[in-house]
C-alpha cells in the first residue's frame, strides 16, 4: 500500500509527539525523583575524613638550570626549596581551610556531618551513611602561558604572558555504608590576574598594550582552599543525587542528563564540566 504525502507526515508528526511525551514523562519523573532526593539530606549521615598530608609539588624545572648541579634523587626537594609559594605554605593550615568550607557546605545540604573525632557520636542504628575521604590533596606550582588577545577593524593583536599558577588536585574515595568504594577527581587553579586594555590611537594608528598584574600569593591559597572546600562538597552532593537516580529510576525514567542542585535556589541546572571526574570508567 502507497502512503500519500499528508499520511505519512501525519504519521511522522505522530511520531515526534509520543517521542516528546515520553521524554517529558521521564524528565517529570526525574525530576520528581530529584527533589525527594534532597529532601532526604536530612536523614542522611557522611563521614568525612581528611588526608594525612598535603603532596607539594613544584614543576618549574626551568629553575634547575640555574641552581647549580643537583643530585637526581633531591631534584624534587631541591625545586620545593625554590619555590615561590609551596616553600611557606603551612600544610595543616591549608588542610584545614579545605575540609571546614568542604564540612560547612555539606551541612549547609542539610546532610549530618561527622569527622574522625566525631563520628562516635554517629546513631548506633543510623544505616543510612555514606563515607567520604578526602584521600589525597596535591599542590602543583608552575606557569601558565596565557594570550590575552583582541580584535580591533579586523586586525588581531595579542600579548603573551607566563603567569604563576598553582593547581590543586583532589582525589575523593566515596562509600555507601557496605557497598563498593568509587574513586573521583576534581582539579582547580589559583592564578595571577591579569587587568588590560588594548588602547588604539586613530591619529597614529599605533595600538597601545596596558595591564595590571594581581600577582597571587601564599595567602590567597588559604583562602582558596575553603572556597574550593564548599565548591567540593557540592559536586559530592551532586554525585549522590546522580547516583541515587540511577538507582532508583527505570532505564526509561532516566535521562543522560547530570545535574546539579543549587540549595539557596533550590533549583536543579545541567552540570556541564563542574562535577567529579570518575577514575573508574
Amino acid at each position: 500500500m502507497k502512503l500519500d504525502k499528508s499520511t505519512v507526515n501525519i504519521v511522522g508528526s505522530f511520531v515526534v509527539i509520543v517521542v516528546l511525551a515520553l521524554s517529558i514523562q521521564a524528565c517529570t519523573i526525574e525530576r520528581k525523583t530529584a527533589v525527594a532526593f534532597t529532601k532526604k539530606a536530612n536523614v542522611t549521615s557522611l563521614i568525612v575524613l581528611q588526608p594525612d598530608q598535603l603532596f607539594k609539588i613544584n614543576q618549574k624545572l626551568y629553575m634547575l638550570d640555574s641552581l647549580g648541579p643537583v643530585d637526581k634523587d633531591r631534584e624534587a626537594e631541591v625545586l620545593l626549596e625554590n619555590s615561590l609559594f609551596l616553600k611557606d605554605l603551612n600544610d595543616s593550615r591549608f588542610i584545614d581551610n579545605y575540609m571546614l568550607g568542604y564540612k560547612n557546605e555539606l551541612a549547609r545540604f542539610g546532610f549530618h556531618v561527622y569527622d574522625a573525632l566525631t563520628m562516635d557520636q554517629l546513631p548506633a542504628k543510623d544505616s543510612n551513611v555514606i563515607q567520604v575521604s578526602v584521600a589525597q590533596i596535591e599542590l602543583e606550582e608552575t606557569l601558565y602561558p596565557f594570550r590575552d588577545e583582541t580584535q580591533i577593524y579586523g586586525q588581531n593583536y595579542f600579548h603573551d604572558h607566563q603567569l604563576n599558577a598553582v593547581f590543586v588536585n583532589s582525589w575523593f574515595d566515596i562509600t555507601p555504608l557496605n557497598n563498593k568504594s568509587s574513586i573521583y577527581f576534581a582539579t582547580d587553579m589559583l592564578v595571577d590576574q591579569v587587568e588590560s586594555t588594548f588602547d588604539y590611537d586613530v591619529f597614529s594608528d599605533q595600538v597601545r598594550y596596558m595591564y595590571n598584574l594581581e600577582p597571587m600569593s601564599t595567602d590567597m591559597l588559604y583562602q582558596f582552599a575553603y572556597d574550593l572546600g564548599r565548591v567540593y562538597a557540592g559536586y559530592t552532593f551532586d554525585y549522590l543525587l546522580n547516583t541515587e537516580l540511577d538507582r532508583v529510576l527505570l532505564p526509561e525514567e532516566r535521562t543522560d542528563r547530570y545535574w546539579r542542585y543549587d540549595p539557596f535556589s533550590q533549583t536543579f541546572f545541567l552540570a556541564g564540566e563542574d562535577r567529579f571526574i570518575s577514575l573508574e570508567e
